[in-house]
């Protein structure tokens, strides 16, 4: 789905996405690991909002709610990548950790923007999240070729969402900004796995600290924009 098809539904939203995909490899197909399906509609069950009812947040609690669970996100996504690169089919636990972790960063959009916007992220949060856990699958089976593919489609990934960003917050977060970051993400949790598959438990260490700390910058990138635009800025 392209992030032009998600601008029409009208969400002026932020952050990450990505069309999940598994490719072929060599050695015998793994089981694929689903944490979402993403055939789904994610909103169906989220409650209509209209902007007269939407809970305004203020500044600091916007960046602040945002670098939390940014923050969790990335951990919970390095434990389910940890899980499938050791060749775990059924990660049920840390998936529903993850799960709950989404719908979290969910409610706070629907807050913000309703209904609408809420479907729109949750989509491209969602698929943006099974793609990382396909990367770590390609990487269980050292498969060059499937982790090629999701290379690329991380690579389509950042850069739609980065255009989709800008476009949202009115050029507020520009685009080579949030483009950079959105290359972070990606290599730190690519790189994390890599290193973790490999053994190279020191380095994966390492990675993920630096993973969580581009978090934190995306969350003051993103909310900073978004309240300039959107909501009440409050003095501490």
């Amino acid at each position: 789905m392209s992030i032009r098809n998600i601008a029409a539904l009208g969400a002026t939203l932020l952050l990450v996405a990505g069309l999940a995909a598994c490719g072929s490899s060599s050695h015998a197909a793994p089981t694929p690991v689903t944490v979402y399906n993403v055939s789904a509609d994610p909103g169906q069950n989220l409650p209509a909002t209209d902007a007269k009812h939407r809970v305004v947040l203020t500044t600091a609690t916007l960046r602040s709610t945002l670098d939390s669970l940014l923050s969790k996100h990335v951990t919970l996504v390095a434990v389910l990548m940890h899980q499938v690169g050791e060749g775990d089919a059924s990660p049920t636990e840390h998936i529903s950790a993850l799960a709950a972790n989404s719908q979290a960063l969910t409610d706070v959009i629907a807050r913000v923007y309703g209904r609408d916007g809420a479907r729109a992220f949750a989509q491209l949060w969602e698929q943006h999240t099974q793609f990382f856990v396909d990367y770590a699958q390609a990487d269980h089976v050292h498969s060059n070729a499937a982790k090629h593919l999701a290379q690329e489609q991380l690579l389509d990934y950042q850069n739609d969402f980065a255009s989709f960003v800008t476009t949202a917050t009115a050029s507020g977060a520009s685009l080579t900004a949030v483009t950079g970051l959105l290359h972070a993400h990606v290599h730190d949790l690519t790189s994390y796995i890599d290193a973790d598959v490999a053994g190279n438990d020191t380095e994966a260490r390492q990675i993920l600290v630096h993973a969580v700390d581009t978090m934190h910058v995306i969350a003051k990138t993103v909310s900073d924009a978004v309240a300039a635009q959107h909501l009440r800025t409050v003095a501490p």
